[in-house]
């Protein structure tokens, strides 16, 4: 019971309540939220950010962030479709190899961040400029056709006439992920190194290294992400994932991971990532001009972000507290 009284005053919690409160309100203005279709439209889209988003909130708990991960979908979903369509590779072997072409963009921005100690928001920002310029010299900006109907269908299948399979796939990622932050060595060291870097050396911990292997888990989840939405589509496209970035970055922050480091689980992404999808089915149900969707989405970031700054701060949050004392 304590447990989940505390989930509910968590940001999580909060915006899983504001989740279920929009998609009622919703669904009694149109009568088309909680249908099959909807909700299997809904969770499909939005597990390519929520896999996106559990790397983001790895790097998030570091204190780090990667401006990156977008293009790096792009890189390796460009990789997946020239090895089946120009090479005839095995689908399921090219998705693998794909992938795993991640891990080594992934370590690029890891061994710069770790053993040269550069920002990584200036690191990031500069492979994702020059993996997306890769991608566009390859392809000259033209898509990648005539991909295998088996990778179609592991992308786009569903199970039940409702379950998608890339929600499978997403759900099983966070359930890995959250033994590993929750249950090993490398978890706990992740948490002490956004807690308090300098601690965290004092005792040995090898934040070099935590910090590269970080980046690389980051790298492969955002190529799966990338490889899978070119499946999705049954081609490559250079634009793939284009937003990921920033829709990354929401749904953790909206999942209640600090961007100050030490604070956050890949499950609190997963309801971020939902409510980031809701709002944008909702203003299409709604038949709202789609350019609110932004405006809202940037919104909410911002409120989230504020509630992690008042609760992080105990300087803001007395200033507060003395502002409603003094109106009492």
């Amino acid at each position: 019971m304590d447990r989940i009284k505390k989930f509910f005053k968590s940001t999580a919690g909060m915006v899983l309540i504001v989740t279920i409160l929009v998609g009622i309100i919703v669904h009694a203005t149109t009568g088309n939220f909680f249908t099959a279709y909807n909700i299997s439209t809904l969770t499909r889209a939005a597990s390519f950010v929520i896999i996106v988003g559990f790397g983001q909130t790895i790097v998030l708990l570091t204190g780090g962030i990667d401006l990156s991960v977008a293009t790096i979908g792009s890189v390796c979903g460009m990789a997946g479709a020239i090895f089946m369509v120009n090479y005839g590779i095995n689908p399921y072997l090219a998705i693998v190899i794909a992938s795993l072409l991640g891990i080594v963009l992934g370590a690029v921005n890891g061994f710069f961040i770790a053993y040269f100690k550069m920002t990584p928001f200036i690191v990031t920002l500069a492979t994702m400029q020059i993996y997306k310029g890769i991608v566009y010299v390859i392809t000259k900006g033209m898509p990648i056709t005539g991909m295998p109907e088996s990778a179609e269908k592991l992308a786009n299948g569903v199970i039940g006439g409702v379950l998608p399979n890339i929600v499978i796939i997403m759900v099983i990622i966070c359930v890995i992920l959250t033994v590993i932050l929750k249950r090993t060595k490398f978890g706990r060291y992740v948490y002490a190194l956004g807690g308090n870097r300098s601690c965290a050396k004092i005792v040995g911990i090898p934040t070099e290294r935590i910090e590269m292997m970080v980046y690389c888990l980051s790298g492969l989840l955002s190529a799966i992400a990338g490889v899978l939405m070119a499946c999705k589509l049954a081609s490559f496209q250079a634009s793939i994932g284009e937003s990921w970035q920033m829709d990354s970055i929401t749904a953790s922050v909206l999942g209640g991971t600090s961007m100050a480091g030490g604070i956050g689980n890949v499950v609190g992404t997963i309801i971020g990532g939902v409510l980031s999808s809701v709002i944008s089915t909702c203003i299409t149900l709604l038949r709202v001009s789609s350019y609110w969707e932004t405006i809202v989405t940037g919104a909410v970031v911002l409120i989230a972000v504020l509630i992690d700054a008042v609760k992080d701060n105990p300087v803001i949050k007395a200033r507060i507290k003395r502002i409603f004392t003094r109106k009492a």
